[in-house]
């Protein structure tokens, strides 16, 4: 059976091996041959997880390891040309939605995505309110790239790292409290807020690393 006949047949077909029923899951439930991912499985669904912004992430975690022991290609190297070809690809998809969906961030990128939104890679708008602490420590890292000597001033630069990364700690708590607020919500709002949040993130980020960089120099 070719890959393209397996995609077909995947996710409410039938198992190329077993011909028993199969859903979304990446291995069959009858004979645990490796499937070729429906085009309708999101990450949720390969790892067999409600569809939601807020994840048990121990849940996550069990299901991953039980997914990726059923179609790594290591137990599929011997045997069926068929299975080792599909195991590859639907082992990469297994650890794909796990790094997706364990990550908050990823997580909430990804909710956009489904909704058919996403999050800007190219915006350099800084976001309103971080405006007073993006400019104050941009000021002191110019200030110890034409003084790297500056004892004094490498000190206040690090105090000022603590407080970025506080800064994006605290972004990241305040990410999973409405996550559990909105949960299996997707309306305009939700989406638009998600979006302001997690440019916020992106951007004190990017914060961090720079002070990290001015002080590696």
């Amino acid at each position: 059976m070719t890959v393209q006949a397996q995609d077909r047949v995947a996710g409410g077909g039938e198992c190329w091996r077993c011909h028993a029923r199969v859903g979304l899951s990446p291995a069959c439930e009858t004979c645990r041959a490796p499937l070729m991912l429906s085009r309708e499985a999101d990450h949720f669904s390969v790892l067999g997880v409600p569809r939601s912004l807020v994840v048990d992430g121990a849940e996550v975690e069990r299901r991953w390891h039980d997914a990726s022991r059923l179609v790594h290609p290591d137990r599929h190297q011997i045997g069926e040309a068929t299975a080792a070809r599909i195991s590859i690809e639907t082992s990469a998809a297994v650890n794909r939605a796990y790094r997706t969906l364990r990550d908050p961030v990823a997580r909430g990128r990804y909710w956009l995505e489904l909704h058919g939104d996403s999050l800007a890679e190219n915006n350099h708008r800084v976001p309103p309110a971080l405006a007073s602490l993006v400019f104050e420590v941009q000021e002191q890292l110019d200030d110890l790239r034409r003084t790297p000597d500056d004892a004094a001033l490498r000190r206040d630069v690090e105090v000022a790292r603590a407080n970025v990364a506080e800064r994006v700690e605290s972004r990241l708590r305040e990410l999973e409290r409405r996550f559990a607020e909105w949960a299996d919500v997707a309306t305009r709002a939700v989406l638009a807020e998600l979006k302001d949040r997690l440019a916020e993130i992106a951007y004190v980020r990017t914060l961090l690393a720079d002070v990290d960089e001015a002080l590696e120099r």
